[in-house]
């Protein structure tokens, strides 16, 4: 309603409520110092960067079409329940990508080969690739922290960089 590419409050929580839509914050570890922490703590190990987004789904509705990620991805349920489905890879071409992929529709994809349903403390690890969707159970809300690592962290990537 305000400035063109600015979410008022109000507008926000009234897609959430009215029509479904998710919310995702990118890099929440700027305003939550246990985030960062745990990032920094995680990058030292890891010895690549991490990174981190929240999502808030509101109840029976689901935030993203079937799809895989660039990137491993730690999901830590915080609030609420979510159904994660994980499916196999649809060929060998599609595992470990160095880019995401765009959204599948349910008949590209086939039958889950995992149904797992997270709730408040629970964790699930999904590798660069993996082809998910979630969606909340019904009558839940969802709160969830993604932690992301190994995006463009492929011997492609180093050869990219090496190489003019």
């Amino acid at each position: 309603r305000g400035d063109p590419g600015v979410a008022d409050a109000e507008s926000v929580w009234q897609r959430f409520d009215a029509e479904g839509c998710s919310m995702r914050v990118l890099h929440p570890q700027r305003w939550r110092d246990p985030l960062w922490k745990m990032l920094a703590t995680l990058e030292k190990f890891w010895k690549c960067s991490t990174g981190c987004n929240c999502y808030l789904t509101p109840p029976d509705s689901q935030g993203f079409s079937p799809h895989f990620d660039d990137i491993d991805a730690f999901i830590l349920q915080l609030e609420g329940k979510k159904v994660w489905k994980v499916y196999a890879p649809r060929s060998e071409a599609e595992m470990l990508p160095r880019y995401s992929s765009p959204n599948f529709d349910q008949h590209e994809i086939g039958d889950p080969v995992l149904e797992v349903v997270l709730e408040a403390g629970d964790m699930l690890y999904m590798p660069r690739g993996t082809l998910h969707q979630a969606s909340c159970v019904p009558g839940a809300h969802s709160l969830h922290v993604t932690l992301s690592t190994n995006q463009f962290n492929t011997w492609a990537d180093l050869l990219e960089l090496a190489t003019p």
